[in-house]
């Protein structure tokens, strides 16, 4: 993966979208008018926003989805949509898997949300929308790489070793690395692209650290509550990390509690398996 250009591009209508989400001088017409263009994602999104996990109320229009849920969060729900469809997409690997991939994506942005309440209440959707993305460079090895990949994974089997270290020793860098290379080609937020880059070494994050302590803490909290990506990932929270969150014992377990509903709520939302 050394040429960018061979990268995925974000669809059209997508990036689009998100453009004038972020754009604080476009209006709720101008969204309305960019989801025109892509009737099918309006579809789906229309669709989560009437799940239960949005409050079950009746959402008819994308005008309406965007009054009752505001633009934050719809930004998230296209990045959901968006993501799920490249999900979706035929394998190319033969041990990737995707459905325990994405389980695990939508755990870690469920989470980052829970904990951007009480860090960041200002960036919580930013940071579901950066939880989403976090492992997003393992569908760009799994569609270029492979048989690499999956030696990546065998290696990492065998050996009972790191995943991210049979990376680096199989293809010579890591998922996180090709996944910001992604981000910075789709123009993606400095948070969304640094928690991608750094969210296992949030220490070596040295412009956006405090957002992507919040991505590892939800990375690692998701493990273990056993949405694990390919069945790797630690037991329990650091120590490190638990130091740099700081959030006490007693509101991890208040969390720990209330995630794996809120998880399957938001599967449910998505329509995947648990």
């Amino acid at each position: 993966m050394s040429r960018s250009e061979n990268l995925p591009v974000l669809p059209q209508a997508v990036s689009a979208i998100l453009k004038l989400a972020d754009d604080p001088n476009a209006s709720q017409r101008d969204l309305e008018k960019a989801f025109e263009k892509d009737p099918a994602i309006t579809a789906k999104i229309l669709r989560v926003a009437n799940s239960a996990y949005y409050g079950g109320n009746q959402v008819p229009s994308i005008g309406r989805a965007i009054s009752m849920l505001g633009i934050t969060t719809i930004r998230s729900l296209v990045v959901g949509v968006a993501f799920q469809q490249v999900v979706s997409s035929k394998n190319s690997s033969r041990l990737f898997n995707k459905l325990d991939y994405w389980t695990h994506s939508l755990s870690v942005a469920v989470t980052s949300r829970i904990i951007g309440k009480l860090k960041l209440p200002s960036r919580s959707e930013e940071l579901y929308c950066a939880g989403m993305m976090h492992d997003i460079g393992y569908l760009v090895l799994e569609r270029f790489m492979p048989s690499e990949l999956d030696k990546a994974l065998e290696d990492a089997k065998k050996s009972g070793g790191s995943l991210v270290s049979c990376e680096q020793s199989v293809i010579g860098f890591t998922h996180a690395e090709v996944g910001a290379m992604l981000a910075e080609k789709w123009g993606l937020s400095e948070v969304i692209k640094n928690a991608i880059k750094f969210h296992h070494d949030p220490s070596a994050d040295s412009s956006c650290r405090e957002t992507t302590e919040i991505i590892a803490t939800a990375n690692e909290l998701a493990y273990q509550c056993g949405y694990r990506n390919q069945g790797y990932g630690p037991d329990a929270l650091s120590d490190k990390l638990k130091e740099a969150i700081g959030i006490p014992d007693e509101q991890i377990a208040i969390i720990l509690q209330v995630l794996d509903q809120e998880i399957r709520k938001a599967q449910e939302s998505f329509q995947i398996a648990a």
